[in-house]
């Protein structure tokens, strides 16, 4: 059973990606340990604490959303370029309309995020045979899938949430051979929730399952899963979560691929995932990027960041500092843990070069 279990996703259960590999990014095993050294700190990162501060009010803080645009690649024609119909007083209206959405929607939108909590998918293992390392495979095997698809980050998180729901709700028995059209149908479905251009039945068939599944067989296990969910996928993702915590926070726009880095390792681990909430998870992931950061930027101090965190998500402190713990724990052993896979850290935005770039 191992070794049919080890052949699943190998050569023929591997995505299309070019072959030329990405830089080779730094791990974060390598960045938690930097030490500061000058000043009045030579520490290396090895716990979190937080000492007892009074919480500050983020109710008069401004609010703006943190995650970093993407660039544009400008390409030079020998044709004149038109004019942007958009003004810059234009734009600049826009700009102040989604300051005022943000300032009147976003703590709503958390409160109704921390209602859905509750629902994050737990024990979805216990009733099948397939073991946490061959979903942590599966998890790898789709970042390199949605990553080469140019698909977004929110995908990622909502096509492992909908397995997780799924394999925790079916009364069927499920083998490792399963996991297989499980995993190619999540991304799929996913997809086609989130993308405005969603890769279509005809690609996931030929270069995704290499014709190891038939169309009728992905769309049969699709309308199983919806079935088994009642049709219902409202719920909340770990990156929902981040994302409306650094827009009322308005953090610092490195916080955010630090951050996506942790959320996604996270997922990995199925023991760390059965052990806490989503909302618990991105406290975590927030928490121990803020200490990573510190540690480079030492404008920005933990002591201020990490209780606004905390408040604002509504967790126990000795809660959240135990789940950043156990993440941080989990970023240094993550290579020798899962040493053969690799695929969060070739397809990341998140180098050590770039948090070098904050440096004052």
């Amino acid at each position: 059973m191992k070794d049919m279990s080890k052949k699943i996703f190998e050569k023929e259960n591997q995505a299309e990606v070019s072959n030329n590999p990405r830089h080779q990014n730094k791990s974060l095993t390598q960045l938690v340990s930097l030490t500061l050294i000058g000043g009045n700190r030579k520490n290396e990162l090895k716990s979190i604490e937080l000492k007892n501060n009074n919480y500050t009010s983020i109710s008069s803080r401004p609010l703006v959303f943190c995650k970093p645009e993407p660039k544009l690649k400008t390409q030079t024609t020998s044709s004149p370029q038109k004019q942007s119909p958009i003004k810059p007083k234009q734009v600049e209206t826009q700009s102040n309309e989604l300051c005022k959405l943000i300032n009147n929607y976003s703590e709503p939108i958390l409160d109704y995020y921390l209602e859905l909590n509750n629902l994050t998918p737990k024990n979805c293992l216990s009733n099948h045979t397939v073991s946490a390392n061959l979903r942590a495979k599966m998890v790898d095997w789709m970042v390199e899938v949605l990553t080469s698809y140019k698909c977004k980050d929110q995908t990622f998180f909502f096509a492992v949430k909908l397995m997780d729901t799924y394999l925790s709700k079916t009364q069927q028995k499920h083998i490792p051979q399963d996991l297989h059209l499980i995993g190619v149908t999540t991304m799929f479905m996913s997809c086609k929730y989130e993308e405005i251009y969603p890769v279509k039945l005809q690609i996931v068939h030929e270069k995704i399952a290499h014709k190891k599944l038939t169309k009728d067989e992905i769309k049969d296990k699709e309308t199983n899963i919806l079935s088994t969910l009642d049709f219902n996928l409202v719920g909340i993702t770990v990156l929902d979560v981040i994302t409306i915590v650094l827009s009322i926070l308005n953090m610092n726009q490195q916080l955010y691929q630090i951050t996506l880095y942790l959320a996604k390792m996270a997922l990995y681990d199925y023991e760390f995932i059965n052990n806490h909430t989503y909302t618990q998870i991105a406290c975590a992931a927030l928490i121990v990027s803020t200490k990573i950061v510190e540690q480079i930027d030492q404008s920005l101090s933990s002591e201020v960041v990490i209780p606004l965190i905390v408040s604002t998500l509504k967790i126990d402190n000795s809660v959240a500092m135990d789940s950043a713990n156990k993440l941080l724990n989990l970023a240094k052993g993550f290579e020798k843990q899962y040493p053969n896979l690799e695929n969060l850290k070739k397809f990341s935005k998140f180098q050590l070069s770039d948090i070098l770039k904050t440096q004052p």
